[in-house]
């Protein structure tokens, strides 16, 4: 009779990782923000299980995991055993490489004879991740101390050094003494007439020698709004206009002064103009690169406002898929909150042409917050349509990778190859 009995109860099919997820979530739902419990009361586990596999499962790893075979085997084993399909590897973070490059010096914390890209491509190809080369482009130092190379871009080309729109160097600035808490660093200017042909050169000299699978910008913008002002970069645009930008930020173009508002607004309209092309125009360098005859896949992480990311940074992202300069691009959606998060997820989807969605790769941070908000934001990217995500970063818990579990569980199963 107990036979009988065990036979006929039912029995409990282990739970789906996604469905544990969203269980645990409405378990907490009294004890989380009201905007949380807006979300999880949309979402029904009929439509998280149907939501279509996340094609692009990407994350993001920092210099400080490639300086010697230890710490690479530690991140690309953890890549390939939580089914990633795409790890972004930083190569070129302050002006130096993490490979042995013709133009650049070496990361001085490398070990002697060791060259970290070429190690990381042959274990990552035998593990099937793709390796994309992660370069910072315009961004050239933000440490305390100057570079120990004599031949690093800092000593060689102080003056392709960006300034800011009181005619200030970055190659002035006394960098022990950062002038604000806000200030990221000394850039290369955009502007200057040698600094994109210079930056194409060290990505064409990686892709000659390195198969990898991917090109990966960063940096790719200037630091701010008030930047632009390098002086050879203002000649330029005086060529152009017949008028120093310098006088634009001055307010000496104004109405105040007697020039129409026509004109003052066409020529606000042209500077941004001019400093957006110049920014595009190393993309699109970058992209005939990578083209012939290697077809290396190029994608560039980006400021998720788009509005912003355009005005404030100079980065015209949207142009850029639409025109087919980039392959994918990865907005860093890095907010805490989850509000800000999800306006611009909105913004994105609302303004990006449906048929370009698939090449917005998501940026989820985990240095900022708690696992249980980064795994929300992966969901909301599911749930919005995205088809990928990228993970800021590894090495921000690599010392607790169990951390990672919640926004693995909302990831899903990667796709099916055979279909």
């Amino acid at each position: 009779m107990q036979w009988i009995q065990k036979k006929h109860q039912k029995v409990k099919k282990p739970l789906p990782k996604i469905d544990i997820y969203l269980k645990r979530k409405r378990q907490q739902i009294p004890n989380r923000a009201k905007v949380i419990f807006a979300l999880f009361l949309l979402v029904n586990l009929a439509a998280a299980i149907q939501m279509a596999p996340l094609q692009k499962r990407c994350i993001w790893v920092l210099r400080e995991s490639m300086y010697n075979p230890v710490a690479i085997d530690s991140a690309l084993s953890y890549a390939a055993e939580n089914q990633f399909n795409t790890v972004f590897l930083q190569v070129r973070a302050r002006g130096d490489a993490l490979y042995k490059s013709h133009i650049i010096p070496m990361n001085h914390r490398v070990i002697p004879n060791f060259d970290p890209l070429e190690y990381a491509l042959e274990l990552g190809h035998e593990l099937g991740l793709e390796i994309h080369a992660w370069m910072n482009m315009y961004i050239l130092w933000s440490n305390q101390f100057e570079p120990e190379s004599p031949q690093h871009i800092y000593h060689t080309h102080p003056e392709w050094t960006e300034a800011n729109s009181y005619g200030k160097m970055d190659c002035s600035i006394d960098i022990s003494r950062p002038p604000s808490p806000q200030w990221e660093g000394v850039y290369l200017s955009p502007l200057h007439p040698e600094v994109n042909p210079y930056l194409v050169s060290v990505v064409k000299d990686l892709i000659d020698h390195y198969p990898v699978d991917g090109i990966h910008l960063d940096y790719i913008r200037f630091q701010d709004d008030y930047y632009g002002y390098n002086p050879a970069g203002r000649e330029g645009f005086k060529e152009q206009s017949d008028i120093d930008p310098m006088d634009i930020a001055r307010g000496i173009i104004s109405t105040r002064f007697g020039w129409q508002k026509t004109f003052v607004d066409s020529l606000n309209n042209a500077w941004q103009q001019y400093r957006q092309k110049s920014v595009t125009d190393l993309v699109m360098e970058i992209h005939r690169l990578t083209r012939t005859p290697m077809n290396i896949q190029l994608s560039a992480a980006v400021k998720p406002n788009i509005d912003s990311a355009r005005l404030r940074w100079s980065q015209d992202w949207p142009l850029w898929i639409t025109h087919g300069y980039v392959d994918m691009v990865v907005p860093m959606n890095y907010y805490k909150e989850i509000h800000y998060f999800t306006n611009d997820l909105k913004l994105i989807k609302n303004t990006i042409n449906p048929e370009h969605l698939d090449q917005v790769i998501m940026g989820i941070a985990t240095y900022n917050q708690d696992n249980e908000m980064a795994a929300d934001k992966v969901l909301l990217a599911r749930m919005n349509g995205f088809s990928g995500v990228s993970i800021f970063s590894y090495n921000s818990h690599r010392y607790n990778l169990a951390w990672f579990q919640p926004l693995l569980d909302v990831m899903g199963s990667p796709p099916d190859p055979n279909k």
